[in-house]
């Protein structure tokens, strides 16, 4: 009974992780993803788990019924992904400091945007929905997301 009771927080901490791991594009929703706008993107702004993501904008830098979106990380490592629901856009890690897709208008105002980042032993987990994306993001244009703080 004693080896039971010494387990169970162990088990409780398993439990926990587990239930952030990612499975085809997607983590269980035991850690909700921040709602942000895009203009704090725009602006640069420090994200609530303290990332810096800087968002720049292409006006015409892509097809009138596609959405182009690019993934660039500056000064860190760690894994990064750029998904539009089940859709992973972008994916970016050591390397591999860049990735770019293009989503059409139709798929994208349907899922909105998400970013991702490795958390803790590397779980990819969905940090930020961008609340406002569908309205601020439109076809035509190039998004490029840069990545510089973690």
């Amino acid at each position: 009974m004693r080896s039971i009771v010494k387990r169970l927080p162990v088990v409780a901490l398993m439990t926990a992780m587990i239930g952030s791991v990612q499975v085809v594009g997607h983590t269980s929703t035991a850690m909700a993803a921040e709602g942000i706008n895009f203009q704090q993107l725009l602006n640069g702004e420090r994200l609530p788990d303290g990332d810096v993501v800087q968002a720049t904008v292409l006006p015409g830098g892509a097809a009138p019924g596609q959405i182009s979106i690019q993934l660039k990380l500056s000064g860190v490592t760690w894994w990064k992904g750029i998904q539009t629901g089940p859709i992973v856009l972008c994916q970016a890690q050591d390397n591999q400091q860049s990735s770019s897709a293009q989503v059409s208008v139709s798929d994208f105002n349907a899922h909105g945007l998400q970013l991702w980042k490795a958390k803790t032993f590397g779980v990819h987990t969905e940090m930020y929905n961008v609340v406002d994306a569908t309205e601020k993001m439109s076809g035509g244009n190039a998004y490029i997301f840069i990545w510089t703080k973690d």
